[in-house]
């Protein structure tokens, strides 16, 4: 019989992305820290493998909890993640949260971008360490239990400053503020209830996609301030993620039988 010709046409085809190089995404999220649920944009901090995600959402997980590690001496504890809302319930340890005492003396008002301070919280107003004994305590203010010589009161909700305080500063004394998301009740040491609540940051939308970039085989990468992303794809830069195929090309057989 004649002979048959099979023509064997392995035509270009698809194969699934290849493996990352540093990270896969399963081991970037979703992660655990304790009993917080840790998802994109955060990311926890690991030795030896790449950022999973912006620098202003990266955390250390100790047996203490989770620490954003652009707080100032990563001192702020995330208690709570809300994705869909954006935002993101925080305890700051710096704070004397044992017994009250002493009065800070430090403004908590620093944050990193894209993150910010939520307008949902309201803000504690602290005298400390006055060096003069007070007659009676400024306008609106309330001894602290805990020491005779400091003061607090909760603010009035403007753009505070130590303007704002009827009567002024006295010169002896340290001015300072705090956020609290739950505001004190004025029964003693309430303002130390408040405190150890802790208070809620948000953050804007983060540009590009990690989770994306990772899965596609590249290394995410942010710059000014986390304004800007890129996906580095072996060394070349994309804006979003990697080639999502490889292309496998083949020559045509002819098999004779």
């Amino acid at each position: 019989m004649p002979p048959l010709v099979l023509l064997l046409l392995a035509s270009s085809f698809l194969l699934p992305p290849p493996a990352a190089s540093a990270a896969e995404p399963s081991s970037c999220w979703p992660k655990a820290c304790g009993n917080l649920s840790i998802t994109y944009p955060f990311w926890v901090d690991e030795p030896g493998r790449p950022p999973c995600g912006p620098p202003a959402f990266k955390l250390k997980c100790n047996s203490s909890g989770a620490f954003l590690s652009s707080s100032i001496y990563q001192a702020y504890r995330v208690e709570s993640i809300f994705p869909k809302n954006r935002s993101l319930h925080v305890v700051d340890i710096n704070l004397p949260l044992a017994i009250g005492c002493p009065a800070p003396t430090f403004n908590v008002s620093f944050i990193a971008r894209p993150l910010f301070f939520s307008k949902a919280n309201r803000e504690l107003l602290f005298l400390g360490k006055c060096t003069e004994s007070q007659p009676e305590p400024p306008a609106g203010f309330h001894s602290l239990p805990c020491d005779s010589s400091s003061f607090v009161r909760l603010a009035d909700g403007r753009n505070f400053s130590s303007s704002h305080v009827q009567g002024g500063i006295p010169p002896s004394c340290f001015f300072a503020f705090a956020p609290v998301l739950v505001p004190p009740r004025w029964n003693g040491d309430g303002y130390l209830a408040s405190l150890r609540k802790g208070f809620l940051l948000e953050w804007t939308e983060v540009p590009g996609n990690c989770s994306e970039c990772i899965a596609s085989g590249g290394e995410c990468v942010y710059g000014d301030a986390v304004l800007t992303f890129a996906c580095n794809c072996s060394g070349s830069m994309r804006n979003e993620k990697c080639g999502e195929f490889r292309i496998l090309k083949t020559r045509c057989h002819f098999v004779s039988i």
